[in-house]
């Protein structure tokens, strides 16, 4: 394995869950528990297994500690440093980047920290090393969302889909839009259908948040002041740029310097400062059909996608039904995931004391399971207790959790804390954190919480 060095990575794991509206308040999705470990932890291996050796998180203030204890109980080589915004102030990952913006001197690879896959990361950055494109992004193409029956209150979301276009031929990102910013209609620009000869148009891609970036796209979201999101805004601003070319100077405004400066657009960073262009000049290759146009129709803006084979494995932990399919997939993927095998399922330092649990289940450190119990394709996080004549089946025990004697559990999220009273029954039901559930409760499909304000919280 070979050492990345390139490439400077920021791991972006400050978001507070707001697509998971349906369990209420919000939630540091990079600490949830996906089978052994946090979520957090997946795209840091994924980095660490290709070379990278060190890595930057931006977290927020408030989850610093929980994350830093939580990593400490993880398996990792790989350097990080977690970098803190503000919890009170809402920023967007834009304003992440400019966070840390002079930490950063090399190219940028940006990841999602609810990423977990296992495609080859390198295969991105190739493409992105290939056409020296301004900006690599990562979809994958998995087909309809699978279908499973969610705990809690049964709700009708609709997910976001985005409108993703691209030259079959190059790889070439060359329309990148929100499907909710049209009603009816899409019209593709008809230069992008004279340029390009193989376009193809994608409405169900899952957008993985992964982002290879030029030094000078930093410098530009930094100096313009006008950019929250990465995702919503810069990428496709950039793509949409590539279709214009930069003005000659006589055509800005102004003469002085002081109004050159003013008006300095994203051209005036894409500035080649090697030898790039005159190795394209003298170089055979060409990446269209119009031979009489230059190389990349001498376009200095140059976006590309990656779309993996339809059989890889993707998912981002960033809704109630990715977080519930991911636990239901994750050791059965875990040897292609990790490229390791999971030799302790159990903690070494949790007691196991019933043989009735199967080989889908893992427990976490210093969680008692008593005789008498069956356990089956279930996650238990630290701390647990789980009593006599317990049943779990699908179930998520996150830290913390009691369930008490002669209780039956089906498809259940028990969140931190919360404690389940002797002989209930309960299926398809979400149990908040530090909630009681009475003896004897019999439910289904409900949500058991003090309040649904700030419900989620992860010890």
């Amino acid at each position: 394995m070979h050492k990345i060095l390139e490439f400077q990575v920021v791991v972006l794991a400050a978001g507070k869950g707001s697509r998971m509206p349906d369990v209420g308040g919000s939630v540091s999705k990079c600490l949830l528990p996906v089978g052994p470990y946090p979520v957090l932890w997946y795209p840091l291996n994924m980095l660490e297994k290709i070379g990278f050796q060190d890595v930057m998180i931006v977290v927020l203030d408030e989850d610093k500690s929980n994350i830093l204890n939580a990593l400490e109980k993880c398996p990792l080589k790989i350097k990080y440093e977690l970098i803190v915004i503000p919890s009170e102030e809402d920023w967007g990952t834009a304003n992440s980047l400019k966070h840390v913006s002079a930490r950063i001197n090399t190219d940028l690879l940006v990841i999602s920290g609810d990423l977990i896959t296992n495609i080859n990361l390198n295969d991105v950055l190739n493409l992105h090393r290939k056409h020296d494109a301004c900006v690599t992004s990562l979809f994958f193409n998995n087909g309809p969302e699978e279908w499973i029956e969610l705990p809690g209150p049964k709700t009708k979301s609709k997910p976001d889909r985005d409108l993703v276009c691209i030259d079959k031929e190059t790889e070439r990102l060359v329309f990148l839009a929100s499907a909710s910013d049209f009603e009816e209609n899409v019209t593709i620009p008809r230069l992008l259908v004279k340029k390009y000869d193989a376009l193809s148009i994608y409405s169900r891609l899952l957008d993985a948040h992964v982002y290879v970036m030029k030094h000078w796209i930093l410098d530009y979201i930094v100096d313009s002041e006008k950019f929250t999101s990465i995702k919503g805004e810069v990428v496709p601003y950039i793509v949409k740029k590539q279709l214009t070319k930069p003005n000659n100077l006589v055509e800005k405004k102004g003469t002085s310097e002081k109004n050159a400066e003013i008006n300095k657009g994203i051209f005036d960073y894409a500035v080649e400062t090697g030898y790039e262009r005159k190795i394209r000049e003298i170089s055979a290759y060409n990446d269209h059909k119009h031979g009489n146009k230059g190389v990349y129709f001498n376009d200095a803006l140059r976006c590309y996608a990656h779309i993996p084979s339809k059989n890889t494995f993707a998912i981002r932990v960033n809704t109630l039904s990715s977080f519930y399919l991911s636990n239901n997939k994750i050791l059965s993927k875990w040897q292609d995931l990790t490229g390791s095998s999971l030799f302790e399922r159990f903690h070494p330092n949790s007691e196991v004391k019933t043989k009735q649990i199967d080989d889908n289940c893992t427990v976490g450190e210093k969680t008692i399971i008593n005789e008498k119990t069956s356990i089956k394709n279930s996650f238990i996080g630290s701390n647990c207790n789980i009593e006599n004549k317990v049943r779990l089946t699908n179930c998520i025990l996150m830290n913390n959790v009691t369930i008490k004697e002669s209780c039956v559990l089906q498809d259940c999220v028990v969140y931190t804390g919360a404690t389940v009273g002797t002989n209930c029954s309960m299926q398809y039901c979400l149990i908040g954190p530090h909630h009681l559930v009475p003896e004897s409760t019999k439910s289904n499909h409900q949500l058991h919480a003090e309040t649904t304000d700030n419900m989620i919280t992860l010890g």
